[in-house]
């Protein structure tokens, strides 16, 4: 399956490829789509990251569908 992904702020500069489409397997889950991005851990992002599926909000074990829209970046709240 196709999902595009979209990377803002701290996040796009840790993507190599950075934004398009990705190619996973039937029943990837948001976890697998950042494993296969490789951006590390997300508490090395400001405020840690922020997932949305489809311009909503997404857990790690959220399952993707064929051309969802994932959008990823730091969280904007500040400690």
């Amino acid at each position: 399956m196709r999902v595009d992904v979209r990377c803002y702020g701290e996040v796009a500069a840790a993507v190599d490829d950075g934004d398009g489409p990705r190619t996973l397997d039937g029943g990837a889950t948001v976890a697998d789509l950042l494993a296969a991005l490789d951006i590390g851990d997300a508490s090395s992002f400001t405020g840690g990251l922020v997932v949305l599926v489809n311009g909503s909000h997404a857990d790690a074990d959220a399952t993707l569908s064929d051309g969802d829209t994932v959008a990823l970046s730091q969280s904007p709240m500040r400690e």
